[in-house]
């Protein structure tokens, strides 16, 4: 059974040549390319930073139905979430917060990060066709909230891809419903179309129960999406695309609480019941277009991309029609990269590039409006001499709110033998404060600086005909972090240095006919205070197994996660917990399949966000077409 990329950061960088200069025994044939990793593209095994790489076709075998269900298995990752399907989500890594993980969706940024982190939850899985994943401090190749990591969503296939439609329609617990339909199609010698659209439906359950005031509210998830694009071959040298994307989601979640206090007479009054079933409305629009010319030595990519997304939410328990708004926004972003790549030689490679942004939020509920231009220019340089290989980035950014900031990031590696590589990385990273964390006329503070970080790692990576392996051990340190002052109700910098240190164990073998991918992660993330994090993890295991018998493929997956200290639960500490889901596909054609998948098969009861039940076990079942 051929092993699936899930979880498979071993597979990172175990070799230091650039297969696009010259190939040597070192380099695989068949290596993934990438191209997060340092803006170019490149094989897998010739990056010198943790890295993951995860196919459509690892989604499908797993049967993930939301793409906090994918990057969860990764390594180094935590997600909390605020119940079920559609609830917010966030993703951390490396204990660091939600919002220091740079999130690109076709290597362009989304519009919704000027306002904060990513809701993951929101973003269509039926659109994506990879998903790239580095680890560790990135701003010198991308600019702020690269502090963590950077995971870039890819959605568009390449000109060359071959035609192919999927169907896809299902049903499951909770009145689930799904149906789904992508394809690429050859549009003479030289042209491709691209097709998706998606259609889903979750009834949920009550995500945050509170006796006697929402008693029989469901907090359920609807989303409706779509995309298409054109990719064009002009000349052996010379292709485009132009894309758009879009979706429409829905989904309830609760702010019911217990009113006690008179704030006209700042005194105690008898408590009174507030039932406040919330629906939130997010809608986004994203048009692209780009130039990618090859010349063989020399590459250069333009992009130039506009998002407009806008959040409507409003108490569905509320008497008074039409709907009054309780949050009413409108993200624009506008954004030009142009990327350049050269191959001086067989050892050197030069990479440099502009990237200009221009982010904008407006609350339609007020006057407010604000908007900022951003221009990066970044370089690399990339060395490989024998057994030794060498990376060097650095980047100016250049903000109208926040002025310059200088980042820059080293990294070695080092072949101590044929199967076994020493790597290590010095690199600096900042994280701007988002617009809504600025100027919010509620929580907003406009003195606030900009989050700065080092980071620090080694690791030890090994390839051998029975296991892959690969250890890696970082530090990493942030002054001014941003946080939340629950008396003054204001964004704030903490004082001090925040610091995280952790190790990651990656390991993927094969006993039998069951191949293994599992990870480790111990981290410690503390405050200046020398207090652990909030809802910060220090330990958690990932293990993903998978086997073929036959026509059957199977796919079972564990996580366990440690404690972790949250100031809204009940006890101001959430307990471990873990979990178990099994998904089985069964070909009843080549190219026709029935699947079946049970989510937290032991039916686990536990949260990630204090107050907020996770779903028990679940039932989903779909068939697949592919032709």
């Amino acid at each position: 059974m051929k092993k699936t990329l899930l979880a498979l950061a071993v597979t990172s960088v175990y070799f230091p040549s650039f297969s696009s200069i010259a190939a040597d025994d070192k380099t695989q044939a068949d290596d993934v390319m990438v191209v997060t990793a340092n803006r170019f593209e490149q094989p897998v095994t010739s990056v010198l930073a943790p890295f993951n790489v995860v196919t459509r076709q690892d989604i499908d075998k797993v049967q993930a139905k939301t793409l906090t269900e994918v990057i969860g298995l990764l390594p180094g990752v935590q997600v909390t979430q605020n119940g079920g399907r559609g609830q917010l989500a966030s993703i951390m890594v490396r204990g660091t917060n939600s919002d220091q993980v740079l999130v690109l969706v076709d290597g362009i940024r989304m519009a919704r990060a000027a306002k904060g982190a990513v809701d993951f939850n929101q973003i269509p899985l039926t659109q994506v066709e990879r998903i790239e994943f580095t680890r560790g401090a990135r701003a010198a190749l991308y600019g702020s909230e690269a502090i963590g990591g950077v995971i870039n969503i890819i959605t568009l296939a390449d000109v060359d891809t071959p035609s192919k439609t999927k169907l896809n329609v299902g049903i499951g617990s909770h009145n689930y419903q799904e149906a789904s339909a992508s394809g690429a199609y050859k549009v003479g010698d030289n042209g491709l179309l691209q097709l998706a659209a998606g259609y889903e439906d979750d009834e949920g359950y009550n995500v945050k129960p509170q006796l006697g005031i929402n008693d029989g509210d469901k907090h359920g998830f609807g989303s409706r999406n779509a995309m298409i694009a054109y990719h064009q071959r002009f000349s052996d040298t010379l292709k485009g695309f132009v894309s758009t994307r879009w979706y429409k989601n829905q989904y309830q979640y609760d702010s019911s609480y217990v009113d006690s206090w008179d704030y006209e007479n700042n005194k105690p009054k008898p408590p009174v019941n507030v039932h406040q079933y919330m629906q939130s409305e997010p809608e986004l629009f994203d048009y692209s277009a780009g130039l990618d010319l090859d010349l063989g030595r020399y590459q250069s990519k333009i992009i130039a991309d506009y998002q407009h997304q806008t959040n409507f939410d409003y108490n569905k328990a509320a008497t008074t029609l039409p709907a009054v708004a309780s949050q009413d926004e409108k993200f624009t972003q506008r954004n030009l990269q142009w990327n350049n790549h050269f191959t001086v030689n067989e050892n050197l490679q030069l990479v440099g590039g502009v990237d200009w942004r221009k982010e904008s939020w407006k609350d339609k509920l007020s006057t407010d409006a604000f908007s900022r231009n951003n221009t990066g220019v970044y370089g690399i340089g990339l060395v490989n001499v024998n057994d030794f290989s060498l990376e060097s980035s650095m980047r100016l950014d250049d903000n109208q709110q926040y002025g310059s900031q200088f980042t820059y990031n080293v990294a070695g590696g080092w072949y101590i033998t044929d199967e076994v590589q020493l790597r290590t990385s010095y690199g600096t990273a900042f994280k701007a404060p988002n617009l809504y964390q600025l100027y919010s006329p509620s929580y907003g503070t406009d003195t606030l600086n900009p989050e700065k970080s080092k980071n620090a790692e080694i690791a030890v990576v090994a390839n051998y005909s029975l296991i892959d392996l690969a250890v890696t051990g970082y530090r990493m340190e942030i002054d001014n972090l941003i946080g939340f002052n629950n008396t003054s109700w204001k964004y704030y910098n903490e004082p001090g240095k925040s610091k995280i240190k952790g190790i990651e164990v990656e390991a993927d073998f094969d006993t039998g006919f069951l191949s293994h991918q599992l990870n480790f992660d111990f981290k410690d993330p503390r405050n200046s205070k020398g207090e652990r994090l909030d809802r910060r993890e220090k330990f958690s295991f990932k293990w993903v197994g998978t086997a073929s018998f036959g026509d059957l493929d199977s796919a079972l997956t564990y996580q366990y996660h440690g404690k972790r200290p949250d100031q809204y639960g009940l006890t101001g500490e959430l307990p471990a917990y873990d979990t178990w889901d099994l998904a089985l596909t069964y070909w009843l054609q080549p190219k026709l399949a029935l699947k079946g998948r049970v989510a937290n098969l032991l039916d686990e009861q536990y949260e990630t966000a204090g107050g907020y039940e996770m779903p028990g076990r679940t039932y989903y079942t779909s068939i697949n077409y592919q032709f």
